[in-house]
């Protein structure tokens, strides 16, 4: 227990064992009242203070950009994209392998770099998600989360497997 300065104990309501400790002498010398020894101009203690508000507010910037944050929010939303185009991206590589056959047929009449061409196009799409979903993160890294997420739906719209969706005729 902390003294008051009439020398009794004085009590806190915090749990037992803690005490609450004040300025001991909160009318003193470190008040609001100007020193009289202090022979600056207020415009030199004007200039004092601001170069060391740029200094604090530097060194306060720096902590804040190496320890950027994502909100909880934006870890669910994360994950449930990164799902999403994990699904994406396998039922692309299904489309690809069902359609394999019919690719080859249609590559061999394109002759050998049109074939070659078409097969890189064919066999790219089971990546798009993934590519999407990469480029997404690395271009939006540090800026504003709202952006990362209109792009985040709008690849879950433009890459959706339709030939999975679609039944086939007999």
């Amino acid at each position: 227990m902390r003294k008051k300065r009439g020398g009794e104990a004085r009590e806190s309501a915090l749990a037992s064992g803690w005490t609450v400790e004040g300025d001991p002498d909160p009318g003193g010398e470190d008040a609001t009242f100007p020193d009289p020894a202090d022979t600056a101009t207020p415009e030199a203690r004007a200039v004092e203070s601001a170069a060391a508000e740029a200094e604090s507010d530097s060194a306060a910037g720096t902590g804040a950009a190496e320890r950027a944050e994502v909100s909880n929010a934006m870890l669910v939303l994360l994950g449930v994209f990164g799902g999403l185009y994990l699904l994406y991206t396998w039922g692309w590589l299904v489309v690809a392998k069902a359609y394999s056959t019919v690719n080859a047929l249609t590559a061999a009449g394109s002759g050998s770099l049109g074939g070659v061409l078409q097969q890189i196009v064919f066999w790219a799409a089971p990546l798009a998600p993934l590519l999407w979903f990469i480029t997404a993160l690395v271009l939006n890294r540090g800026g504003r989360t709202g952006r990362l997420a209109v792009m985040l739906v709008v690849g879950a719209v433009v890459l959706l497997p339709l030939p999975m969706l679609i039944a086939r005729g007999a």
